[in-house]
């Protein structure tokens, strides 16, 4: 009981790959939230220590998440993605035959993945010139023509990596659960050659009852089935012939003569 109890601990604690992604995912977006939202509230001592001190700290953690999200994501969803089907079969309810639907799932994380393929190397490609260039911040290599554009695709980025993570994910999910079988069925399964010996065993085939021959021969002969061919066998005498006239019994071998 212990060692299935420590199996089933394990099991629930084990974590897949894509939820440590949308996890990540989450934190990538947390920096610009809490900093727009604090932006707007009153000047007061808690708003001030938000923004010199947890906006940095945060700041870092979400810069390390996104990377992490857009980085292995991208690689996640490219694995995932050839395990799906563009088109899913479903079965007709109430008749026999099967119909081809859309699978959205498969073409929305497309969407998703092509999209942010185009807009990673606008990203990073203004950082990797400002560390050519030697610029102390991006805003001197974007200025304002592109800063707005650039802080626009930031955002949609860190979406776009959760939403094609997310979707691939629950597809992986669906498919696991349709394919793993039910652990109560397992343990029936285990259970059931017990089960099916002892009904085997239950049944006993009934003792057979031997009658002895009322005729003094002192043979025994299976009542009433084999009474039949024991006459006929050891007291053929003592059988009826049919179509023998009434009052006359003839023994078996006077009428085979008589017929010959």
């Amino acid at each position: 009981m212990k060692k299935e109890k420590s199996k089933k601990r394990s099991v629930n604690l084990k974590f897949d790959f894509g939820t440590i992604l949308l996890i990540t995912g989450a934190f990538a977006n947390v920096t610009p939230w809490i900093g727009a939202f604090n932006s707007t509230e009153v000047q007061g001592p808690v708003s001030i220590w938000i923004h010199e001190y947890a906006i940095p700290v945060l700041g870092g953690i979400s810069g390390l998440a996104m990377a992490f999200t857009v980085a292995f994501g991208l690689v996640y969803v490219f694995i995932n993605l050839s395990k799906m089907q563009p088109t899913i079969e479903r079965k007709v309810r109430g008749k026999d035959e099967v119909k081809i639907l859309v699978n959205y799932r498969f073409w929305f994380a497309v969407v998703a993945v092509v999209v942010l393929l185009l807009v990673s190397p606008a990203l990073l490609s203004p950082y990797v010139l400002m560390e050519i260039a030697g610029k102390s911040t991006m805003f001197s290599v974007l200025s304002d023509q592109w800063a707005w554009l650039w802080a626009v695709g930031r955002v949609a980025a860190a979406d776009l990596a959760l939403g094609a993570i997310a979707l691939v994910y629950g597809a992986h999910l669906g498919a696991s659960a349709m394919g793993a079988p039910a652990t109560g069925s397992a343990k029936g399964a285990s259970h059931s050659p017990k089960g099916a010996s002892q009904s085997d065993e239950s049944p006993k085939t009934p003792a057979v009852v031997m009658r002895t021959c009322e005729h003094g021969c002192g043979l025994s002969y299976r009542w009433p089935q084999g009474k039949g061919a024991h006459m006929k066998k050891y007291h053929p005498e003592l059988c009826v012939v049919k179509g023998t006239p009434a009052g006359n019994v003839l023994p078996i071998k006077q009428t085979v003569e008589k017929r010959s």
